[in-house]
């Protein structure tokens, strides 16, 4: 079907002349070759325009993936870590109270039974937040490889005492007093 006059030509089924300006010039179309296999998202050729010099946009086929959130060195091991460590350490100490309950006849025994509980429970919270914090002495060492700024911050978990350092403290100090009681 032409603009200009409104015929539809019969000679081409499915092709029509294309209108190049305002003057109603027309150039005849040739039948569409087969489509390409590989379609390459730039052409070379500049894209038809429809009337009013408007050119026709294609649907968005391939989207961007949105980004993930980076992981910083804090939550390697997720919030719960040191919560799992604790209840490993709770069940290895009633392992031991329940293989030393006969045993046990006096008070002594029986509290140092019980400090052995909360020192395995302690010692297990330490080796989550162990195993973090040598997460992250790694990590800060490879950023200072990289920004020579970070050497500060990879000192100070180095030089200082942290959360998981404490543990294990405790928990060494409250095993030893188990020792200490049982020995009585």
């Amino acid at each position: 079907m032409s603009e200009r006059n409104g015929t539809v030509s019969t000679a081409n089924p499915g092709t029509m002349p294309i209108v190049i300006g305002g003057d109603g010039a027309t150039a005849a179309t040739t039948p569409p070759a087969a489509p390409e296999q590989s379609v390459s998202p730039v052409s070379s050729e500049p894209a038809p325009e429809t009337a009013g010099g408007v050119q026709p946009t294609a649907p968005v086929t391939v989207r961007p993936s949105p980004r993930r959130p980076r992981r910083g060195p804090l939550t390697l091991l997720g919030p719960w870590a040191p919560v799992a460590g604790g209840v490993l350490g709770l069940v290895a100490g009633v392992v031991i109270v329940l293989a030393l309950a006969g045993s046990a006849e006096s008070f002594e025994d029986r509290l140092a039974l019980a400090l052995v509980v909360v020192g395995l429970g302690l010692l297990g919270v330490s080796g989550t937040l162990l195993a973090d914090e040598v997460r992250m002495v790694r990590h800060g060492a490879r950023e200072a490889l990289v920004r020579p700024a970070r050497a500060e911050a990879t000192a100070g978990l180095l030089h200082g005492v942290t959360p998981a350092r404490l543990t294990v403290l405790v928990s060494a100090f409250v095993l030893f007093l188990a020792a200490y009681v049982s020995r009585g």
